[in-house]
């Protein structure tokens, strides 16, 4: 196997895992959790949020990466319109899943009980924006070949 090709598949393959990540939270363990009630939500969520970070740190950064690398290596050209609107698409995800991780998160620590519901709120609102983020940038990738 080439090295573009290896490329194609780690970029593939961490996307497509950070994204269902993402889904998978927003539309199944969230839900869940939020069934427990009271306490127990924020316990919870708390606890998985500590425990992903860094699977999806890595994730983040095996996804840029390789897509630089497949940029650097690929035959279309760097500055092509379907390549910086991809780019603009993953870099915003990045940053809305940096919010929510980086600043969304830590105040969710140190919040009251009554004010963690619509800090969770806000941090599964840029969950969910950054998943359509990457849908919209796979969906892109397929359409423009």
């Amino acid at each position: 196997m080439t090295f573009y090709k290896m490329l194609i598949l780690v970029h593939v393959i961490a996307m497509m895992s950070w994204i269902g990540a993402m889904y998978f939270n927003l539309t199944l363990l969230f839900p869940m959790y939020k069934s427990q009630g009271g306490n127990r939500y924020a316990d919870l969520m708390q606890a998985q949020g500590t425990r992903a970070a860094p699977l999806l740190y890595l994730l983040i950064v095996l996804t840029l990466m390789s897509g630089i690398g497949l940029a650097l290596l690929g035959s279309q050209p760097f500055f092509a319109p379907e390549a910086i609107s991809k780019t603009i698409g993953l870099l915003l995800m990045a940053g809305c899943h940096l919010y929510g991780s980086l600043v969304l998160w830590p105040r969710v620590f140190f919040a009251l009980d009554s004010e963690k519901e619509s800090l969770f709120s806000v941090y599964r609102l840029s969950m969910f924006i950054s998943a359509s983020l990457g849908t919209g940038a796979i969906v892109a990738s397929y359409l423009w070949k």
